[in-house]
């Protein structure tokens, strides 16, 4: 049994509070791989050289959010993005992964698809074809058409990689096995959290059908420019871009996100009518006015969906979100996997991360004969001043028979120390588990090196941002007394 791929998701690469972003004392991008990533590196080289079978260079699969355009410049993602690629593709050294990279958007890098679908339009109109519109979705499996034009643009800043290439896959992508009947699908996860499925919630808010899609087109035709509008690149919006900052944080904060979500409504409609004459009263349907819909899209999606966020810090999923997990399995990817596959795979193994929670478990599905494997990637970024619990990071491992083992890297210290890197299963019998973690063990000096240098990081950026915060405090009390 051999690696193929491995899955990395949510690196918010660029963004400051991100563990592999290598930034400078005064804030600006570094060259060079950061401690944390330089060390994850070599833990996993030395994993996968140890591991059993014909190892060929694994795939690497980025899984969303790896830029971090929704909060960071374009220019900082892309110095960034040039630090993984030394981590990994050394220029005096040995590559990690295959030259190939696999790239499926998620919510922070969503503009990325949004570039794809343009120049998948204008390349079919040079060809001569007239195509009817964007294509707002591509298939599940297979080697994905579309190509990342910014990441393959940053490959020409390595010479000794201008073979390289992206190819972009939105919102899924995945592996199949007729013969074993296994498959494996891969989304990021902002499509299973409420808060970026908002225009499909107001169409059945105004009485239209069901607020879940049944179609991955029409999820993402709904939702896509909402996650554009807010959540995809405002990093290189300016002053709005660094409000929208704000609004991200007190939503993960434990601060009162529904008088935030107020207070957005009312500049919303009392902008629409100073400076457009738009009557915020003017009646829609059902009686339901402009402003009625405004506050109640803001606060669905900015207030009550931030609140159940904040709930979700001392559980990996709550019961809303298993419902909704159970909707995406079984509906618009369940359509999905009859519509390319001859038959429903016999065992299913869904990846995805955006919740920055890792775990492995089964859920129960309507429509698939076994429990569908669910694996989830966690995340390299601090949203809170320090890791809350089930906070934390995992890479997946996709093994050329398509079993998944969950590579656990590190949680939140419990009295001060790290969990050692490990590796778990969702429950099934896995010959990858057992594999991987011999492989994992013979590594485990340079795995331990890893551990040390991120809880190192973990206790300097919480330091910081507790200092941030209490500074924050007090120039608002000094202006309070003022």
């Amino acid at each position: 049994m051999s690696i193929r791929h491995v899955v990395l998701s949510d690196c918010h690469l660029g963004a400051r509070d991100s563990l592999l972003t290598h930034v400078h004392g005064n804030g600006a991008i570094a060259d060079g791989p950061s401690e944390v990533l330089a060390a994850f590196a070599n833990g996993l080289r030395e994993t996968l050289a140890n591991a059993k079978g014909d190892q060929k260079k694994p795939q690497l699969v980025l899984l969303g959010d790896a830029l971090d355009l929704g909060l960071s410049p374009f220019g900082d993602v892309s110095k960034s993005f040039l630090q993984l690629l030394d981590a990994f593709y050394p220029v005096d050294g040995s590559d990690l992964f295959d030259r190939e990279i696999i790239y499926v958007a998620g919510n922070h890098d969503h503009h990325l698809w949004r570039i794809a679908q343009d120049n998948g339009f204008l390349s079919a109109l040079e060809n001569g074809e007239m195509p009817g519109d964007l294509d707002a979705v591509t298939k599940i499996f297979g080697t994905p058409t579309h190509r990342c034009r910014l990441m393959e643009s940053l490959f020409t800043h390595r010479p000794h990689l201008r073979d390289a290439s992206v190819k972009i896959a939105y919102p899924n992508w995945g592996l199949s096995d007729s013969k074993s009947g296994r498959a494996v699908v891969m989304h990021h996860g902002h499509y299973l959290d409420g808060m970026y499925r908002a225009l499909s919630n107001m169409r059945a808010f105004l009485g239209d059908g069901d607020a879940r899609p049944a179609t991955m087109r029409q999820l993402e035709q709904e939702n896509g420019p909402w996650i554009d509008f807010l959540w995809s690149d405002l990093g290189s919006a300016g002053e709005i871009g660094n409000e929208a900052g704000s609004l991200y944080e007190v939503m993960l904060s434990a601060g009162a996100s529904h008088d935030f979500a107020e207070s957005i409504a009312r500049r919303i409609t009392g902008g629409l009518h100073s400076k457009m004459g738009i009557n915020p009263k003017m009646p829609l349907k059902y009686g339901v006015t402009l402003d009625n819909l405004i506050r109640a899209g803001v606060d669905l999606t900015a207030g009550r969906a931030a609140e159940r966020q904040r709930d979700g810090y001392g559980h990996v999923l709550g019961q809303d979100e298993i419902d909704d997990l159970g909707w995406f399995l079984g509906t618009p990817l369940a359509t999905e996997l009859r519509q390319e596959l001859p038959d429903m795979p016999r065992e299913l193994s869904f990846i995805f991360g955006h919740t920055h929670k890792p775990f492995q478990d089964e859920l129960l599905v309507d429509g698939y004969d076994v429990p569908v494997g669910i694996f989830n990637t966690g995340g390299w970024v601090l949203d809170e001043p320090t890791l809350m619990p089930v906070q934390g990071c995992a890479a997946m491992l996709v093994s050329d028979e398509l079993e998944v083992a969950s590579l656990r890297l590190f949680n939140d210290p419990t009295d001060g120390v790290m969990a050692p890197v490990r590796v778990e299963g969702s429950g099934r019998t896995s010959r990858l588990v057992d594999e991987t973690s011999e492989a994992v063990d013979r590594a485990s000096a340079q795995w331990a090196e890893f551990s040390t240098i991120v809880h190192a990081r973990i206790v300097e950026e919480a330091d910081k941002r507790v200092r941030e915060l209490l500074e924050r405090s007090n120039e608002e009390l000094r202006e309070a007394a003022e």
